[in-house]
């Protein structure tokens, strides 16, 4: 499982959420899906807010192969923190399996 974290430049937790079992769909074949293509079960993957255009890409990608509701809305619940990332200047969001 994931949780996933949104952080402002000085290391406040500002949001986080998480779904069990979320690692199932969360990580991705990295030969199409370059950032959810990194995510590791063993270590904390930390993505800045200059990121978020094409994470935000690649969630909103997901989000359309998923049949599961919870699934669909925790997707969405990543989307609004990834949003609110990306407004934040050097703001970051972390995805850590800890």
């Amino acid at each position: 499982m994931f949780k996933i974290i949104l952080e402002s430049a000085s290391g406040e937790q500002l949001a986080k959420v998480f779904e069990t079992h979320n690692d199932e769909y969360l990580q991705q074949d990295e030969l199409n899906f370059d950032f959810l293509g990194e995510l590791s079960t063993s270590s904390y993957d930390v993505f800045s807010s200059r990121d978020m255009e094409n994470l935000l890409s690649e969630l909103h990608r997901l989000k359309d192969q998923l049949s599961n509701v919870n699934a669909i809305k925790h997707i969405e619940e990543i989307i609004l923190l990834a949003n609110s990332c990306k407004e934040m200047k050097d703001s970051r969001l972390i995805f850590t399996p800890f």
